[in-house]
């Protein structure tokens, strides 16, 4: 893979040690979704710097204001059970939540939704091949390699066996090809679960905090899960990921909630900054200018029988067979444009705050690239 090591950043840019200038169509996985070396959230953070780091789980007024901060985008019946460090620690504990809760250890979740990276949250979404197998853990196939019926009809009859805690939904999947199910099929599966008593986990980490243009995806569905994770934008790069819970369920002990960096007061700056600095703009609209621009740039390309495929800020190119990604990705980063690969997929997760001629710029760049690739 092309060699980088990035010196410095700012905005929708990346400043290689050589001197060389990246659009950056990745932005950290999607997590610096206001642009690098944000002024507002780093003048906050320099500030929280000279008062205090960590507090080992006693409050502070950092975390007091991010928690008021976060619930405000979510309705009264929800509150801000934690701020965790990843989104896997995040999903970790929503097992955990859900298991004290409902007294069961079963878990459903879908094939290429991605949860985290430990033992088990990967194994609600992907086979890893290591030879591990979690017992009461269930990976149901998704769309578009099975009709939704047919995943619907898988679900009850998982959830029929009276042995499921939870079911883990990524609304779209950011790295497994940004498929989505319809609208009907989210409030389907939000009706089974709340017939079986089973908690829905609404997995919002990458698509929360308007990266596909709404503040979350659940809230176009008509419903709000139990449970939602959440991350990535919020702490504009900073490691940080909440769970939001409904106020029914209280967190208790046996649940493990706390870990050494757990609302952290410099996780909780970044936060407040953040969101606050949300709040005054125009994201919706920001999003929405960003996927015009996307598909205009990269609407030619169904001619090499390519489609890009999500929503807002959050896109996915999947390439045909016999197409040598890792070279593609390599041309692109060499014309001077940042973006990130899995498989047979280019993922493009600009920041809101990206310029219009960068991404323009950059789209460009990408769709002669992937032309003259599919052309060979």
């Amino acid at each position: 893979m092309y060699s980088l090591c990035i010196a410095r950043a700012e905005n929708d840019l990346l400043f290689a040690e050589d001197g060389q200038r990246y659009i950056d169509m990745f932005s950290g996985h999607g997590a610096s979704f206001l642009g690098h070396a944000n002024r507002t959230v780093t003048a906050s953070l320099a500030e929280q710097l000279q008062r205090v780091w960590i507090a080992g789980g006693l409050e502070t007024p950092a975390s007091v204001e991010a928690r008021t901060m976060v619930e405000g985008f979510f309705p009264a019946s929800h509150g801000l059970a934690s701020l965790y460090s990843t989104g896997m620690e995040a999903a970790e504990f929503a097992i955990r939540l859900a298991r004290v809760v409902t007294g069961k250890t079963g878990v459903v979740g879908f094939e290429r939704s991605m949860h985290g990276k430990s033992l088990a949250t990967a194994s609600l979404g992907w086979d890893n091949k290591d030879g591990v197998r979690l017992p009461g853990f269930h990976r149901l196939p998704f769309v578009p390699t099975c009709p939704e019926e047919a995943i619907l009809e898988r679900l009850r009859a998982v959830l029929d066996t009276q042995t499921i805690s939870a079911v883990f939904v990524e609304p779209v999947q950011g790295s497994g090809g940004g498929h989505m199910a319809s609208t009907s099929f989210y409030e389907t599966l939000a009706g089974m679960c709340r017939q079986q008593g089973v908690l829905l986990v609404f997995d919002e980490i990458l698509t929360g905090f308007y990266r596909t243009g709404t503040p979350f995806r659940f809230s176009e569905m008509g419903f709000v899960p139990d449970i939602v994770l959440i991350g990535k934008a919020m702490g504009n790069g900073f490691p940080v990921s909440g769970v939001i819970v409904d106020r029914r369920y209280r967190v208790r002990q046996e649940m493990l909630p706390g870990s050494t960096y757990a609302g952290n007061p410099l996780a909780a700056t970044v936060v407040v900054a953040t969101l606050r600095h949300m709040r005054s703009m125009d994201l919706p609209g920001m999003v929405a200018g960003i996927e015009r621009t996307v598909l205009d740039g990269l609407g030619g390309l169904p001619e090499v029988g390519i489609a890009p495929r999500g929503r807002g800020a959050l896109w996915i190119l999947e390439l045909p067979a016999g197409v040598d990604v890792e070279a593609l990705v390599v041309k692109i980063f060499r014309a001077g444009v940042c973006v990130g690969f899995a498989g047979r997929q280019i993922r493009l997760l600009p920041a809101a705050t990206i310029e219009r001629d960068n991404l323009t710029r950059a789209c460009a760049v990408i769709a002669d690239e992937v032309r003259k690739a599919c052309h060979g």
